[in-house]
């Protein structure tokens, strides 16, 4: 799976996609494709998310059951709990890979009056990750020797951009490898995640260019959006100690860099209703400008939480988790580009549908 950066217009997509007709899929289980080997598979659902959790596939197989020696056929074979998989979706022969990860579980399902079915669920390689607790400790390294180090455990391609400071020690104190590394990049102001095969620890990447514009009443089936303030303060301060002078530091948020043209973060809100909506957090910065910069991250995830939406359009391969798209039709308030925080991409008898959320920093 590879990272897309590209932004594409609605047109070039109703090009390469032969105006969406004929939605298709491909499964392949270690490296067999299921259609080659008579399976019939009703429906496919891929959820994408950048939330701190493992994306996931799920999909449903109508003919494997066998009514005269009535057990199923591929179940402990083909269809088997640790099995790698891969998932393309699209139209056509244009297919794109949306999800590469492992079987975590096979359903059974005897129904009353029908055929028995077959469900299949999967996790993301980072679910590996996230299965047990660990404490360890690594002296004279830099956070990205032990990035390394821990991504090795689990065979991953890596991506890792090396950090400056060699630390006397760092400590993993009862956490899974996916939480403490994901600890470790929020420290170092980068971005941690796993992509197929491919662990990424990296600095993270400015570009909020759309993947495209979808405009409501054309190729924007439906969109819900909401404005709540209830997790916003004015300013978030991070508190830290010198072990060198002996010392209390501090660091304070600055603004926020707005997405958008909208004019007020939520930060600003927060701020006219009261001088003492500030957020004190207490972490183990060492300097005043990492307490400043810990500070500024934090206030801009919080930001984030400002405006948020769901929407649908038809299935687009394109419009994954991390990405931003653009809305329009929607007044002037939410023709806004917005962070793609989930996307689901279903195929069944009703076509290819993609579902998403959205959420921004401005109104």
């Amino acid at each position: 799976m590879n990272l897309d950066t590209q932004t594409y217009t609605f047109g070039d997509l109703e090009t390469k996609y032969g105006n969406f007709f004929a939605p298709a899929f491909e499964i392949s289980i270690d490296e067999q494709k299921l259609h080659l080997q008579g399976v019939a598979v009703s429906s496919v659902t891929v959820e994408m998310t950048t939330e701190p959790r493992a994306d996931n596939c799920r999909f449903r197989i109508e003919n494997a059951y066998n009514a005269v020696s009535r057990e199923f056929q591929w179940v402990g074979s083909l269809i088997d709990v640790g099995k790698s998989i891969v998932v393309k979706m699209g139209y056509k022969d244009k297919l794109e890979t949306m999800f590469d990860g492992i079987i975590t579980g096979v359903t059974l399902d005897y129904p009353s009056g029908s055929q028995p079915t077959v469900g299949v669920t999967c996790m993301d390689r980072s679910m590996l990750m996230m299965r047990s607790v660990q404490s360890n400790v690594w002296h004279d390294k830099k956070v990205s020797d032990v990035v390394k180090e821990i991504g090795s455990k689990y065979g991953f391609q890596m991506q890792v951009t090396d950090t400056t400071d060699t630390l006397k020690t760092i400590e993993q104190f009862q956490k899974s490898d996916f939480h403490f590394l994901r600890k470790q990049a929020e420290n170092e102001f980068f971005e941690f995640f796993v992509l197929g095969q491919t662990l990424y620890f990296r600095k993270p990447d400015a570009v909020v260019s759309p993947v495209l514009t979808l405009m409501y009443g054309k190729n924007l089936s439906s969109y819900t959006a909401e404005v709540d303030i209830s997790k916003q303060v004015s300013q978030i301060v991070v508190r830290g100690y010198d072990p060198k002078t002996r010392e209390p530091v501090e660091g304070k948020s600055g603004q926020v860099d707005l997405i958008g043209t909208n004019g007020r973060a939520g930060a600003d809100i927060m701020n006219t209703l009261s001088k003492h909506m500030i957020e004190y957090v207490y972490e183990n910065s060492t300097t005043q400008l990492e307490a400043k910069e810990l500070a500024d991250a934090k206030l801009k995830e919080r930001s984030m939480d400002l405006v948020t939406g769901q929407g649908e359009c038809i299935g687009i391969p394109e419009m994954r988790a991390g990405r931003f798209v653009k809305l329009e039709g929607l007044g002037p308030k939410f023709n806004q580009p917005m962070l793609i925080g989930g996307a689901t991409h279903t195929i069944d008898g009703s076509g290819y549908a993609t579902s998403f959320t959205v959420k921004g920093n401005a109104i």
